[in-house]
């Protein structure tokens, strides 16, 4: 067996036979394949090149324009209005800031030649209005009908209270008409009795009846007053409040400053300006003569 085993060296083997066609085309594809590619490559390089050299140039703007970082945008400027808006203006004078109430230089509330130093204002509401059931209503024409002095009672304000102490018998005031159409100066009142205990805190039917007042340390106050005489057109708060603006007549006047307050008081060149103003001037209106009656001839 042994013997006749062939050896592989000795045998020789069948060579495959190609065609020689196809061998010389594969070479030729290879061949062209390769040359493709390099061909490729080298037109890149030689276009690259050429660019190169003709744009020699260029190359140093280039450079520094990769090298430098982009410019930036120039930032637009805001939109501005070139014309100022007119500011909105009040026809209506703007009110002075308080200034300290008028205080007499006497007790007596009169000057050396006896004329009446500071004047009043007490508000009274003319149209009805129910306090607990009772109409408070109470206007000019109401003091006019009374035959004795009234009892000016219910005031709860202690500012206002302080101001009643404060008058002395035969002083004017303006009576006020409030929440009224118009609101505003109506006439002229006189103080007859001057301030004694309210008794109507202690009155329990009474509107303005106040349980924590005590009748050994009473608390409320007010006057007695006469009527002295009703203006032919009410001095409208309008007018009033339309010279009661910086540098006006009435600036400062403790009605426009504290217009919650139901008694106040009066300058005597705010007594004399709103006079004017009602075509009001005489013996009657000056509070120089204590008691004076209304002139009706």
């Amino acid at each position: 067996m042994a013997g006749t085993r062939r050896s592989t060296r000795q045998t020789t083997s069948a060579v495959p036979k190609y065609n020689e066609s196809d061998s010389s085309e594969v070479e030729k594809k290879v061949v062209k394949r390769k040359g493709t590619q390099t061909t490729r490559r080298k037109r890149v390089r030689e276009e690259k090149e050429h660019d190169e050299d003709n744009n020699d140039d260029d190359d140093d703007d280039e450079d520094e324009d990769e090298d430098s970082p982009p410019p930036k945008k120039a930032a637009k400027p805001k939109a501005t209005s070139t014309v100022a808006k007119p500011k909105a203006t009040s026809t209506v004078a703007k009110p002075s800031k308080a200034m300290p109430p008028p205080a007499p230089a006497s007790e007596s509330n009169r000057d050396a030649n006896g004329n009446q130093e500071v004047f009043w204002l007490l508000k009274a509401e003319p149209l009805p209005r129910y306090e607990n059931g009772v109409n408070v209503a109470f206007s000019i024409d109401d003091l006019a009908a009374c035959t004795v002095p009234e009892p000016w009672g219910g005031v709860r304000n202690p500012q206002a209270r302080n101001n009643m102490q404060a008058m002395r018998k035969g002083d004017l005031g303006f009576f006020y008409h409030s929440n009224a159409k118009p609101s505003g100066v109506v006439g002229i009142l006189r103080v007859a009795e001057e301030a004694k205990v309210d008794e109507t805190a202690f009155d329990k039917k009474d509107p303005y009846y106040d349980a924590k007042s005590d009748r050994e340390k009473p608390k409320w106050y007010c006057v007695g007053v006469d009527f002295v005489k009703k203006f032919d057109d009410v001095i409208d708060l309008a007018t009033i409040k339309s010279h009661a603006g910086s540098g006006g007549k009435l600036e400062g006047m403790q009605l426009v400053t504290n217009s919650r307050l139901s008694v106040c008081r009066v300058r005597k060149e705010e007594w004399h300006f709103i006079l004017g103003l009602a075509g009001e001037k005489d013996a009657t209106t000056d509070g120089k003569t204590e008691g004076a009656e209304e002139d009706e001839g």
